[in-house]
């Protein structure tokens, strides 16, 4: 079960990343040319719905998100694909609703077990790794270990080396799709990976490949968002707080079926967005950045890409910081106890496989901190600060 919930919240989180960068192609341009975004009326709900209709040779659902905004909130809630519901007196599998009876009944369905009304929806097909892989690519992924793989079958054809790697829209799509002895969590990981790596070359990207990007997101996806909405939700989910809430189920004779015992407190969650602070998890965050300058990978994408200890929150600054020297790695503690700070350090020690200095020179402390802020990151948020050479 511990496996399963990390699958879930993992997916949740790969999900809603694509469909903000997918918000950040979009927003952005045309902000510049209609003016400041409008509000919609809160609380709104929308569903985002992921499939992969070339490798399963299907068009189910397979994930299932309702995201809802309101109090300075978006709440995440995935919904189980095998989850089973009654359909005009038959049961059926959730992530099977939108292929056999459309979009409307699977809607209503999701409204009936959360009491929500659903505005709108966003439907994700895999193609759009290829589609915005081939317009700002070759993009930067970095890989711990050789990927090779053979399917006739599904058309899929994978020779890709340990270390950085340049890919075609073509090949990225192929790395998301691969399956490898992590089953769904690696899989899932690689969809991270590729969307930090396209979030990274859309930073780097001119207006005119930015509203091509647009275009393309806009034909491979199916979706009912006005403009106005897209842009209220670009503005809304950069200062939103993420709260990831699960769906209660119950497990019989193979079947997953709705906990009735519990689903009520999920609707209450939902309309009121009244979450516990005890089913937060309590976090550490690190803002990593560097102190050598290197083409040869993406360091957003090498960190993304290493770091897989939990409980911690995550941003990288892929600036150069060179006031320190490239001999070492270094790591800048705030306020942790000597508990936390000791888990910190061996978390990065057993990542990284090499030795991490601590520094408590307030003169250089303050010059990372300036450093950090001119690069237009608030430093308050951060529990840990960590420079990398690339001596790992």
């Amino acid at each position: 079960m511990k496996k399963d919930l990390k699958t879930v919240i993992v997916h949740i989180f790969s999900f809603v990343l694509l469909f903000f960068l997918v918000v950040s192609f979009i927003a952005p341009f045309f902000l510049n040319i209609k003016g400041r975004e409008k509000s919609i009326d809160l609380p709104y709900y929308f569903l985002v719905l992921g499939r992969d209709e070339d490798l399963e040779n299907t068009v189910r659902t397979d994930v299932i998100i309702l995201a809802g905004l309101n109090k300075g909130k978006i709440l995440l809630l995935s919904i189980p694909r095998d989850l089973i519901v009654n359909i005009d007196g038959k049961e059926r599998k959730i992530n099977s609703i939108y292929e056999t009876h459309g979009i409307e009944t699977l809607k209503r369905e999701i409204e009936k077990l959360t009491k929500v009304p659903i505005q709108d929806y966003i439907i994700f097909d895999y193609s759009i790794f290829k589609e915005i892989g081939n317009l700002l690519g070759p993009v930067d992924i970095y890989l711990e270990k050789d990927m090779q793989y053979q399917d006739y079958h599904q058309n899929l054809y994978i020779d890709f080396k340990k270390g950085n790697n340049q890919l075609t829209g073509e090949e990225l799509l192929a790395y998301v799709r691969y399956r490898d002895d992590l089953g769904d969590l690696g899989r899932i990981e690689r969809q991270k990976n590729a969307i930090f790596a396209l979030m990274e070359e859309a930073k780097k990207a001119n207006v005119i490949k930015l509203s091509e990007a647009a275009d393309l997101v806009l034909k491979n996806t199916i979706n009912t968002f006005e403009l106005n909405e897209l842009l209220f939700l670009y503005a809304y989910g950069k200062d939103a707080t993420l709260n990831f809430i699960q769906f209660p189920y119950q497990i019989v004779d193979n079947y997953i079926i709705v906990d009735n015992s519990k689903i009520s407190d999920l609707q209450r969650k939902l309309s009121t967005f009244e979450i516990e602070e005890t089913t937060q998890e309590s976090k550490i965050w690190i803002l990593f950045t560097k102190n050598f300058k290197s083409s040869v990978y993406n360091f957003y994408t090498f960190v993304f890409s290493t770091w897989t200890s939990p409980g911690y929150q995550i941003k990288v600054l892929d600036e150069k910081f060179d006031l320190l020297s490239s001999d070492h790695c270094y790591v800048f503690f705030k306020n942790l106890d000597e508990e936390k700070k000791e888990k910190v350090m061996k978390d990065l020690e057993k990542t990284y496989k090499t030795e991490f200095v601590e520094v408590t020179d307030k003169i250089k402390y303050f010059e990372l901190i300036k450093f950090i802020a001119d690069n237009l990151i608030n430093t308050l948020d951060y529990d840990v600060l960590v420079v990398l050479n690339d001596r790992w």
